[in-house]
């Protein structure tokens, strides 16, 4: 599905390209920043899946969240 991402010179973009929205953004959070480069990593790699890689890392990252609050650091052995 396309999407329009209008900023604040007047530029309007369309695109349904999950790199190219990803880089239109202006992101200051860190770990939104790493989804970010995971995004144009995806890209120069392999040219597809931005979207899904991102995806996958943000389903990650909720997963660990309990643990990350819990205090387990992610070298513990069980």
């Amino acid at each position: 599905m396309d999407k329009l991402i209008h900023d604040d010179k007047g530029n309007a973009t369309i695109s349904n390209d999950g790199v190219t929205i990803m880089k239109l953004l202006d992101v200051v959070h860190p770990v939104a920043k790493i989804l970010v480069d995971i995004a144009k990593s995806q890209d120069s790699e392999v040219g597809d899946g931005t979207t899904r890689v991102v995806l996958f890392a943000g389903e990650f990252l909720k997963e660990a969240k309990p643990f990350i609050e819990d205090g387990v650091h992610s070298k513990s052995y069980m």
